[in-house]
């Protein structure tokens, strides 16, 4: 990426690889350092790029047909805050999933997700 891109524009070019499950242009949106978490647990899901690479590779082989859907966005400085709709994923029904990326010099340098929890 030449050209500077907003957060949110960083944050949808991901998006679009994620649903094109192309693992190349997934990973080139993130920092070398990557840090990807759950909360409220802390649980850290991926740490580094060639972690991430691993990860959603094997999620993608898996999941053909695995798909995010932006059901709203916030731009708040250097936060992105999607509301997500992922399907197709683990044989298990449509869920919805909060996620916080935090870019830094036009990268994803860090992603906490919220899992919405039936009570």
């Amino acid at each position: 990426m030449t050209e500077k891109h907003s957060p949110e524009k960083i944050v949808q070019l991901q998006l679009d690889y994620y649903n094109q499950q192309d693992i190349d242009g997934f990973v080139s949106t993130y920092t070398p350092d990557v840090l990807i978490t759950e909360h409220p647990s802390g649980n850290v899901l991926v740490r580094g790029a060639e972690a991430l690479r691993e990860r959603y590779a094997k999620m993608f082989a898996a999941n053909p047909d695995n798909h995010a859907k932006l059901v709203n966005r916030i731009t708040f400085g250097p936060f992105v805050i999607d509301l997500e709709e992922v399907s197709g994923r683990d044989q298990r029904e449509p869920f919805q999933a909060v996620a916080i990326y935090e870019v830094r010099n036009q990268l994803i340098s860090s992603v906490t997700f919220l899992e919405k929890r039936e009570e």
